[in-house]
């Protein structure tokens, strides 16, 4: 990932000027940033009948990351923050799948044990201070599901489905304050301890049922439509930087976020299946959402926390497919259209009791008129033409020009043009891949971003001198070229 400095303010220090290449840094934490994950999995399978088949499926999996963010992007540790996390999960599925004449479908059972943990200081050089923060979480997760389809007639066909989930989830969280720049979580040892912000340990379970139905009909081979209902969560936890002293309520975690989907679509191919194409309209409704969101506090400081404060509608369509001109020329395409809106956005601001004695208290706001969703655009597209030259005994040749469309969209939950990527942009790739006479060998050229668009991908701002009114755009890659060689060993 690439970025831009803006402007860097420092407290008696006057500023320095803007970069003028946006993939620049003056950045002093260095770039060591190490993410190493391995895994393995097994997959048996036992066909009983010609009407049962039983499958297991066994994964472990783990990963390490050793990382440093500057987010200041400065020679100095204005807001600079090393961390290192690691996880580790072991899942177990075994799934029936069954077949009859006119019905089809699977019953399977999940269980998932997991362990996430991480460590991280936040350096605020500039007052000398570091917050040391560190956690972890423990899930153990079992489910049963089940999914059967019927074909009434010919022509049409209903599905019927849910699954069962039950989640157990045990966090730990500490955050204390240390005066001087790193905390013992990274070596040092000197520095003075201070506030405690955060020290527990908690653990939450949650039980849910979600249901889904569909119908499908065929008004012929070439055409499909369908109908589907379902109703989804996403399970509750802990916010592994919850402060306990500025947002109390951190300590008891947070619930579980609920999801009801509407859709409605069909598909088809026309021209002797020269043309096809994909069509489908959404809505979704979701209530106790999980939002991060931050909060004013009576000390005149921010709080940053995991809570179900929001709610929200998404809606939406989207067309896609391909156009077969000849054997050797074809066209790929799509396009969507998404309608993101908050229905509510809770949050506190702080206000001045007028009733005396005169105090400084927080209210409740509801700021779903001004919050917007983040890095989600109303248009997105896509357009590739591919052609494919026969070779003969030297193999074949097969040549993309792709295009893909994004409108506006805001980093964060409230928009800032400061950060923001304010203008839609198209990106336009090339690759020329030489496939050999043994299918296997494969030489490439590819180009990406040939137009050499700068568009962003992400961004901070930080107020005020405590962090040096800091302002940083991350950007996309610039125009790059590459030439690979590959083997396939199957």
């Amino acid at each position: 990932m690439t970025f831009e400095n803006v402007t860097f303010a420092y407290a008696g220090d006057g500023q320095e000027p803007v970069l003028k290449n946006i993939y620049d840094t003056r950045g002093g934490i260095g770039s060591n940033n190490r993410v190493e994950t391995e895994g393995v999995s097994l997959l048996a399978q036992w066909q009983i009948n010609d009407v049962f088949t039983l499958k297991s499926i066994t994964a472990y999996r783990e990963g390490d990351t050793d990382t440093v963010i500057d987010f200041d992007n400065s020679p100095r540790p204005a807001l600079d923050v090393p961390g290192l996390y690691a996880d580790r999960q072991f899942t177990q599925e075994l799934q029936l799948l069954f077949e009859g004449q006119r019905w089809q479908g699977v019953a399977g059972l999940f269980y998932l044990d997991a362990m996430a943990r991480g460590k991280f200081d936040t350096i605020v050089g500039l007052i000398n201070t570091t917050i040391a923060t560190s956690g972890q979480v423990d899930t153990e997760s079992v489910a049963a599901c089940a999914d059967v389809s019927f074909d009434i007639t010919d022509a049409l066909s209903a599905s019927l489905g849910g699954r069962w989930t039950s989640d157990d989830r045990e966090g730990t969280v500490y955050r204390q304050n240390f005066t001087g720049l790193y905390s013992p979580l990274f070596g040092n040892d000197a520095a003075i301890p201070g506030l405690v912000r955060s020290n527990y340990t908690n653990d939450k379970s949650f039980d849910e049922f979600t249901p889904r139905v569909s119908v499908t009909y065929e008004f012929s081979d070439d055409l499909t439509t369908y109908a589907a209902y379902s109703e989804g969560f996403k399970s509750g936890g802990f916010d592994m930087r919850g402060d306990a002293v500025l947002t109390p309520d951190t300590v008891n975690g947070y619930d579980p976020e609920y999801v009801t989907s509407y859709e409605l679509g069909m598909k088809g191919t026309a021209f002797d299946d020269r043309f096809s194409y994909n069509f489908a309209v959404f809505y979704s409704d979701y209530s106790d959402q999980q939002i991060t969101r931050q909060q004013p506090t009576v000390t005149g400081s921010i709080a940053s926390f995991v809570d179900n404060a929001g709610a929200s509608t998404i809606q939406g369509a989207e067309l896609e497919g391909a156009i077969r001109f000849t054997d050797r020329l074809s066209l790929s395409y799509g396009v969507g259209w998404t309608d993101a809106e908050f229905d509510k956005y809770e949050t506190f601001q702080v206000i001045t009791n007028p009733t005396p004695p005169p105090a400084t208290i927080t209210v409740p706001v509801d700021l779903s008129d001004t919050a917007v969703f983040q890095n989600t655009p109303e248009w997105n597209g896509n357009l590739a033409l591919s052609y494919r030259h026969d070779l003969e005994k030297r193999g074949s040749v097969l040549g993309t020009v792709r295009g893909s469309y994004r409108s506006e969209y805001s980093m964060f939950e409230f928009e800032n043009p400061q950060i923001d990527q304010t203008d839609d942009y198209t990106l336009v790739d090339v690759d020329l891949v030489w496939t050999l006479a043994n299918g296997r060998t494969t030489i490439g050229a590819h180009g990406r971003n040939l137009t050499d668009e700068a568009y962003k991908v992400g961004g901070y701002l930080f107020a005020g001198p405590t962090f040096g009114n800091v302002v940083n755009s991350f950007y996309g890659p610039p125009r790059t070229y590459t030439l690979t060689l590959g083997y396939s060993f199957r």
